[in-house]
C-alpha cells in the first residue's frame, strides 16, 4: 500500500533538494514515506507522521476506540498510549501489522488496562511503513520513556526496537 501526500498548489519557489514528483504535470505527489522519511531515508530532521486524533483533536480514548469503525484491522504502524490524572505520563509505545489487534491486546493487558483508572487511557497512532517501524518505535521510547516495558507483548505483535537505528519523528502530544 503506498500512502501519498496530496498537495493543491505547488509553491512557486521550491526549497532545495525538494523531492517531488508530478502525474500528469500539474499536481504534485510523493510517496507517504518519501516525504516523512526524505528520499533514500537519511533525513535526520524529525517528520510529522501525522498522528491520529479524534474528531475533537483529542487522542482517542482506549477503552472507546472500536477498530472496525475506524478501518484499523490489518493496518500497521506506530502507536502510543497516555494516561492522564495527578502524574500523566506515556504508557507504552509499539509497533504493529495490524493496529485493530493492537487495540484489542491493549484493552485486555492488565497493566495496561489498569492505568485507565488514573484519569484515563488515550491512544494515537500513525501509519509507518514496516521497514521504518522499530526505528521510530526506538526513538519514541527514548524521549517519551513509557512506563510499561513488555518484551512479550513486543515479540507478539512484531516489534523489536531495541537494536534498531532511531528515525526522528515530531512526537505525539
Amino acid at each position: 500500500m503506498v500512502y501519498v501526500y496530496h498537495s493543491v498548489r505547488e509553491p512557486k519557489h521550491k526549497p532545495r533538494g525538494a523531492a517531488s514528483r508530478t502525474v500528469s504535470g500539474d499536481m504534485p505527489t510523493m510517496g507517504f514515506l518519501s516525504f516523512l522519511f526524505g528520499e533514500g531515508g537519511t533525513n535526520n530532521k524529525p517528520q510529522d507522521p501525522y498522528w491520529q486524533r479524534d474528531p475533537s483533536l483529542k487522542f482517542y480514548r482506549l477503552l472507546a476506540i472500536k477498530p472496525d469503525r475506524l478501518k484499523l484491522g490489518g493496518r500497521g504502524g506506530v502507536f502510543a498510549l497516555y494516561h492522564k490524572g495527578v502524574r500523566p505520563g506515556w504508557v507504552y509505545v509499539g509497533a504493529t501489522r495490524d493496529l485493530g489487534d493492537a487495540v484489542e491486546r491493549m484493552k485486555d493487558h492488565p497493566e495496561v488496562s489498569a492505568m485507565d483508572a488514573r484519569g484515563g487511557l488515550f491512544m494515537t497512532w500513525a501509519f509507518i511503513k514496516d521497514d521504518k517501524r522499530d526505528g521510530v518505535v526506538a526513538y519514541l521510547r527514548h524521549h517519551l520513556k513509557p512506563e510499561v516495558d513488555d518484551p512479550d507483548l513486543d515479540r507478539e505483535m512484531g516489534c523489536n526496537p531495541q537494536n534498531a537505528k532511531h528515525i526522528p519523528v515530531l512526537l505525539p502530544g
